[in-house]
Formats: structure tokens, C-alpha cells, sequence
């Protein structure tokens, strides 16, 4: 269903999202440093009207808004190298956000806020040692930035905006597996994801956390050391 919230504007919950956007690449294919390497950088560009954006509405639900615009600007780097047996994948993204919120209390007037749940930076790097066309055993870690969980920003400065953003520190994961393909349209899998158990641990600061600030468990908990096996079989 939608609301009607000023006749003025005639504004309605939801609407859909527009916007202009670029990215343009460089591809890179051939040898460097004796391994078969195939790198691609991509710069990105988006400039975007009614942005859904998710925010915590009460104590134990979350809810989407779109009455607010942005840009987004960054950069995106793949990059793999395989020499014989050994090969090294990775992949680097750099996103920079600026967004603003209508103030429906304010004549209507946009304020800045913070992009919620999206890291500035995140990357992956994945070593892969393969003995043979059957059997290959890689070890990965993943890196995810700090990011902010709520949108809210203060007038008293960028520390106390940055606090009120109730901000998630960085993340570095590591995770390993083995990987088995007996056939050529038939492959096994068995790994764990953060071996250390490193998500479950973070804190976020929350400055009206029991009325004082301090650190507490996030809303959404990070899952943890997670095995896993998969099948696939393609025809």
C-alpha cells in the first residue's frame, strides 16, 4: 500500500528509484612477472534520486526508506595470476558515498546523512595451489570496512556525527577449502568460512546505548566459523 505524506509534494512510499550512471574499464590480458595475468580496473559513477536505504525503526525491526538522494563514485579492481600449479585471485573495491534525506520537519529541505550498511572499502585475495586438473586446495581472506548502521548525522562536528553513525569497525576473515572434480561435469567442495570466528565478535558503538555510550552487539550479528560441502553437477 502507499501513503500519501503532503499534498504539496505528493509524495508516496514506495517509489521507484532513477538516476544517471557511468563506469568505464581497462582490461589487461597476457604475461607479468612470468604469470598468466588478466587484470581489469573499472571507475564507476551514479547519481541517484529516491535511494532505498535500510534503517532500524524500533527496538527489533528495520524498515526501507526512499525519500532521499545520493552519489556514488569509486573504483573496482580485479585481478588473477596463475603460474603452473599456483594461482592468486583478487579483487579490490573502493565506493565513495555522499547522501542526503529529505526533512519532511523542515520545509522539505535535504540534510546529509550517512550511507548505511556499505563499507567504503572491501576486498578479497585468494591463494589456490592445485596438484592436478582434479583436486585444487585455496586459502582466502576478505576484508570488509568499517560502515555506519544508522543514517543520522550531528550538528556538533564530524566526531560526534561519526559516533552518532553508530559505526561497525573493519572485518578480516579467513576462510579455506578443498575442492574436488573428479569428472569434468561434477565437483565437490568441503571449506569453512572465518575459521576464526572473528564476526560474532564485533562490537558497534552505540551512543544511546543504555543511556550513556558505549559498545554492543550489532542488530545484525555477524555469522561466524560456518563449514560447508557442496555438490554441483552441470548438464
Amino acid at each position: 500500500s502507499t501513503r500519501r505524506l503532503d499534498d504539496k509534494y505528493s509524495a508516496v512510499f514506495p517509489q521507484p528509484e532513477y538516476g544517471k550512471q557511468f563506469d568505464g574499464s581497462i582490461l589487461w590480458n597476457g604475461k607479468l612477472l612470468g604469470a598468466d595475468n588478466r587484470t581489469t580496473l573499472t571507475y564507476f559513477w551514479r547519481d541517484s534520486q529516491r535511494m532505498l536505504q535500510l534503517f532500524k525503526a524500533g527496538l527489533d525491526y528495520w524498515s526501507y526508506f526512499n525519500d532521499n538522494k545520493g552519489k556514488v563514485h569509486g573504483v573496482e579492481l580485479q585481478s588473477s595470476w596463475k603460474w603452473n600449479k599456483f594461482s592468486i585471485n583478487t579483487e579490490l573495491t573502493y565506493a565513495k558515498s555522499h547522501m542526503e534525506r529529505k526533512n519532511t520537519t523542515v520545509h522539505y529541505d535535504f540534510t546529509d546523512i550517512w550511507a548505511t550498511y556499505q563499507p567504503e572499502w572491501e576486498g578479497n585475495i585468494r591463494f589456490t595451489w592445485s596438484p592436478n586438473d582434479k583436486v585444487s586446495i585455496y586459502d582466502e581472506f576478505h576484508y570488509t570496512g568499517e560502515y555506519f548502521t544508522y543514517y543520522g548525522k550531528s550538528k556538533e562536528g564530524p566526531a560526534a556525527s561519526y559516533l552518532m553513525g553508530n559505526p561497525v569497525p573493519s572485518l578480516l576473515t579467513m576462510n579455506a577449502g578443498v575442492k574436488w572434480k573428479p569428472v569434468k561435469h561434477f565437483q565437490i567442495t568441503l571449506g569453512c568460512n572465518d575459521i576464526f570466528n572473528k564476526g560474532p565478535k564485533l562490537k558497534i558503538w552505540d551512543h544511546v546505548a543504555f543511556e550513556e555510550a558505549g559498545y554492543v552487539n550489532p542488530d545484525f550479528v555477524i555469522q561466524g566459523r560456518t563449514y560447508f560441502a557442496t555438490l554441483r553437477y552441470e548438464f
